[in-house]
């Protein structure tokens, strides 16, 4: 919704200051009996007064339920009606201050303008019409049109200001919403994706050493299989509910073992640090893809994880002594590098005497 379309969508009854103190516009237009009192009574002129009020009412009211592209009928139905009972008595000055309020709200600037100077003539005509005195018809119609109008004008500014407010808000919430959405399906594909190729494969290996009549081997794959599958139950657990439970500190040893478990020699030097739970999150993803790169592409079996922060940044350093020409980026990096970004991170890469990756954070933003 731009904000021409916001525009459009103008309803007076949905104005938040209309509606908390309303019952003060309808006190005002009591001012309308005034002049009844001081006219000797009549049954048929007073009673023709007390239409005219009624009929001032129902305009009103329909006014404040139209549309922005309707509202312009009942508003021109209150400025013949109001000319009309000029005739009758002069408290009808009083209905000119709603109508300036009403042009003020439901109308552009320019509009507004143009309403009000065919208005103030039409109360000048009047009043020159009707011989009514100056004070008693021509001021307060006129001042009425003039000042209320432009606190129609202010009310429509901020009624649009929190129209536009309440629209960002709500657009933020959708960006958020996907935002959320594509990270979980994120760190789902680079925690499952592997796992369940790693499945599929021992799946298919003991189904053929049970074939070979080989139970012994199928019987441990199956144990590793079982083994897979809790960790990634675990892990999957631990990303939907934001890596709450270890934390960095207790996946980092997970991390270790898994490898030690694989034949790596696994040191880690350097002050783990506290950091927030997004941020968290993020470096515990990219750690777990890659310690698996590690364990899928490493002809190693060592492993060196260092992390060294200062004021201004926080580098993670993860380096194995396999050998390698060139890093190929996968989905697996290309997830990590989007996490970071997220987080105002970077991923760099190094091969000259091994395999390494840096992850760097600044401090300030990241560690609590």
């Amino acid at each position: 919704m731009n904000s021409h379309s916001i525009g459009r969508s103008l309803r007076l009854s949905e104005a938040p200051d209309y509606q908390r103190h309303q019952w003060i516009w309808w006190i005002f237009s009591l001012y309308y009996f005034i002049p009844a009192i001081y006219t000797p009574f009549s049954w048929v002129k007073h009673s023709l007064i007390l239409v005219i009020y009624l009929g001032f009412l129902g305009l009103c009211y329909r006014i404040t339920i139209a549309s922005h592209a309707r509202v312009w009928q009942p508003i021109v139905g209150l400025i013949v009606f109001t000319a009309c009972a000029s005739f009758v008595t002069s408290g009808a000055s009083s209905f000119f201050p709603y109508i300036g309020f009403f042009i003020g709200f439901c109308f552009g600037t320019r509009l507004f303008c143009a309403w009000l100077s065919v208005l103030v003539l039409l109360v000048i005509a009047l009043t020159l019409v009707n011989d009514y005195p100056a004070p008693y018809f021509l001021f307060p119609g006129i001042s009425g049109l003039i000042t209320i109008g432009m606190v129609g004008v202010i009310e429509r500014v901020r009624y649009l200001s929190k129209m536009r407010e309440k629209q960002s808000h709500q657009e933020i919430r959708q960006l958020a919403m996907i935002a959320e959405r594509e990270r979980i399906a994120r760190d789902l594909h680079d925690i499952l994706g592997h796992t369940l190729s790693t499945v599929v494969l021992k799946a298919e290996l003991a189904d053929k050493l049970l074939q070979q009549q080989n139970v012994t081997a199928a019987r441990q794959h199956l144990q590793e299989l079982h083994q897979i599958g809790r960790e990634s139950l675990g892990l999957v657990r631990q990303t939907v509910s934001g890596y709450k439970h270890r934390g960095l500190s207790g996946e980092v040893f997970q991390l270790c073992e898994k490898l030690r478990a694989k034949g790596f020699t696994v040191e880690v030097t350097g002050e783990i640090p506290q950091l927030s739970p997004q941020v968290e999150t993020a470096v515990i993803l990219a750690l777990t893809e890659l310690t698996t790169n590690i364990l899928r592409h490493s002809n190693g079996n060592h492993c060196h994880l260092h992390f060294d922060h200062t004021e201004e940044q926080l580098n993670i350093s993860v380096k194995d002594n396999g050998v390698t020409n060139e890093i190929t980026p996968g989905n697996g990096l290309s997830g990590i590098k989007e996490r970071l970004q997220d987080i105002a991170g970077e991923l760099h890469s190094d091969v000259t005497q091994g395999c390494r990756f840096i992850i760097s954070l600044p401090t300030p933003e990241s560690v609590l």
